[in-house]
């Protein structure tokens, strides 16, 4: 169950990120690359770390 919501949480993310770009018109050269894919990979990472992390608090 875990694993399904890390991946639609992941896709919607994915949708989203794709979305905004066209909406806000960024031009697909090489700043695109430069600051938009670690934003996206960074967002990716974040959500698999905020998903997979394990809550040692409580027993």
């Amino acid at each position: 169950m875990k694993a399904f919501l890390t991946f639609t949480f992941i896709f919607i993310y994915m949708f989203l990120f794709s979305y905004l770009g066209s909406v806000f018109e960024v031009p697909k050269n090489i700043y695109y690359i430069l600051i938009g894919f670690p934003l996206f990979l960074g967002g990716v990472l974040f959500i698999h770390y905020l998903f997979e992390r394990n809550d040692y608090g409580n027993s």
